[in-house]
């Protein structure tokens, strides 16, 4: 399988999400029955509740094993509605999605590849579907916007992230409660880079943090770095806005983050000559030290995040 193979079907892949949660949140039928609260130990500790979806299961789970488990008393109306858009086939647009038609070679056996996934990165404006703008229009305080499906391949031998898929399935609404999605991915094999991001122009200095995150942080970046601050949610969406140019830095100094947030959207930013890095180590030693996906038992994020899509301006933070 060429590396272009996979990208169309993570692509794939990445839209039937999409499909599957539009279609869940769309059926308030059906998404009072497919939410159900996470157990403690699955639970973000940022929040005091959080809850998973069918969605989530459904590309983590077989499709058969999800619906008798979480499509309650047999409701075979709400069943029906899933398993139309779990066996629709999905044909991809090249144009659309700007695939490349080169042949490019994975350069990895695929028992060298691994794979993480999001299924619904922040689920909780899935939930809550609370819309709220930032002061910068195309950056979004919360809500469904912020939601975002992150599928993303590394290779085991680096742990570098080499394909990522973004796919916002809420992306516009052009009529109430109708939804259409865009997809986002990037593609790092060798020397090669591709990606369908178009880049944003902005003369602004902004940089997308967590509501929750640390003053002392906020407070530097706002009176030493003269960054402007966005407050918004999802750690795959935020990353996806330094990608587009939208922001030029994303920060997250807490350890509330796990390889299936950041893989996806490090692939892309990794194709646009920018990364990820380690917050803490890399203020610590001042030096880079980017996010790894080689020890695959390691699942959480544990040093914080930043993101810079110009490495040249990152330097220049780690001068002060």
């Amino acid at each position: 399988m060429s590396a272009i193979q996979l990208l169309r079907e993570l692509i794939k892949a990445s839209e039937k999400a999409a499909n599957i949660a539009r279609v869940c949140r769309k059926d308030e039928h059906l998404f009072g029955l497919l939410i159900q609260e996470k157990p403690k130990d699955e639970a973000n500790s940022r929040f005091e509740h959080d809850f998973k979806t069918l969605a989530d299961c459904l590309i983590q789970e077989t499709v058969k094993y999800d619906m008798e488990k979480l499509v309650l008393n047999g409701d075979k109306t709400a069943a029906l509605r899933l398993i139309d858009e779990v066996y629709r086939e999905i044909d991809l647009d090249d144009d659309k999605w700007q695939i490349p038609n080169e042949s490019v070679s994975l350069d990895h056996e695929i028992s060298e590849l691994g794979i993480w996934i999001d299924p619904i990165d922040a689920t909780a404006e899935y939930i809550q579907a609370k819309e709220k703008y930032s002061k910068f229009p195309n950056i979004m305080a919360s809500g469904l916007k912020c939601v975002t499906v992150l599928i993303g391949v590394f290779e085991t031998v680096q742990g570098n992230p080499i394909i990522g898929v973004v796919n916002q399935p809420f992306a516009d609404e052009p009529e109430p409660n109708e939804f259409e999605g865009k997809v986002y991915w990037g593609l790092t094999i060798g020397d090669l880079k591709f990606n369908n991001i178009v880049s944003f122009e902005t003369e602004d200095r902004i940089a997308v943090l967590s509501p929750t995150e640390q003053s002392k942080y906020v407070e530097f970046l706002k009176k030493q770095l003269k960054y402007d601050i966005v407050y918004s949610s999802g750690a795959g969406y935020k990353i996806l806005k330094v990608c587009t140019g939208e922001a030029e830095l994303f920060l997250l100094s807490r350890a509330n983050t796990y390889k299936w947030d950041t893989c996806a959207p490090q692939a892309i930013l990794r194709s646009l000559d920018g990364e990820l890095f380690d917050l803490q180590d890399t203020l610590v030693n001042k030096s880079l030290k980017k996010i790894s996906y080689r020890d695959t038992k390691v699942t959480r994020n544990t040093g914080g995040l930043i993101a810079y899509r110009n490495i040249e301006k990152f330097k220049d933070f780690l001068k002060l």
